[in-house]
């Protein structure tokens, strides 16, 4: 547990030490605080308005963040030859993608609690009921960070770092359009189609079950029992992905 909490917080130091980081985390914080501007232009309510504005920049950042983060992580590593000071010592290659990850998705999960708490902010400010749709979207969106950084290694550690981030941006727009890719298989005409749209939707990860942002815009409900199950389909997924990667990663020759 030594080793993985160190690697944990080198990855975590080395993630706050990119610039990027720092750019897109400020970036974030002055796009949620100009929420205001928005207001004068819109042709929605003031509560969908903040609500919904300020989750979709939310998402939009952090899902960047993560994919930038997680997807070139391993290949860094491998570039940089610091992975043989890594796996040189009594260190098993299942720390080393455990302790990353770990320390990459406290990176990300750090940021976004920053970012809630000016986004919840702005709800005091504007006088705007926290309602349990918007609880819902920001837990799902925790999830769905969790899952997408366990994409970002996977596809880290069989691939290089422009094919891993495609990849990845790729997969994320897949799995939210999970819905339309079920519709495709219960009604298009070709067998072919219907069949490849099926297994799709049943083998990708269908991150559109972790959006609630919509829900949340239009003060919709939310029902617990189907929210926990899809959380836990997320976090299930995520740990799949992991270990994949880490099975991949484990008979890589770096040489």
């Amino acid at each position: 547990m030594s080793v993985i909490g160190a690697l944990a917080t080198a990855s975590f130091r080395e993630a706050f030490r990119n610039r990027v980081t720092v750019v897109l985390g400020v970036f974030a914080v002055v796009m949620i605080l100009l929420t205001s501007v928005v207001l004068n232009t819109t042709v929605f309510t003031l509560d969908r308005a903040v609500t919904d504005f300020g989750l979709g920049v939310m998402s939009l950042l952090l899902v960047g963040l993560t994919i930038f983060l997680s997807a070139g992580l391993l290949t860094r590593e491998i570039e940089r030859r610091t992975i043989f000071l890594v796996v040189s010592r009594p260190v098993s290659r299942a720390a080393f993608i455990f302790g990353r990850y770990l320390g990459t998705l406290v990176t990300l999960l750090l940021l976004q609690a920053v970012m809630t708490g000016l986004y919840l902010l702005q709800f005091a400010l504007f006088d705007v009921p926290l309602t349990q749709a918007v609880v819902a979207a920001l837990l799902g969106l925790v999830v769905e960070l969790v899952l997408l950084t366990a994409i970002g290694f996977f596809f880290s550690s069989f691939s290089g770092q422009l094919v891993s981030g495609v990849s990845a941006v790729g997969l994320y727009l897949i799995g939210h359009l999970s819905g339309d890719m079920y519709l495709v298989s219960r009604t298009n005409e070709s067998p072919v189609l219907a069949s490849l749209a099926r297994i799709g939707y049943y083998v990708l990860p269908n991150l559109d079950r972790l959006d609630y942002r919509v829900t949340a815009a239009h003060q919709g409900t939310v029902h617990w029992g189907e929210f926990a199950g899809s959380c836990a389909y997320g976090l299930v997924y995520a740990a799949l992905l992991l270990l994949a990667a880490t099975l991949i990663f484990d008979r890589r020759d770096f040489k």
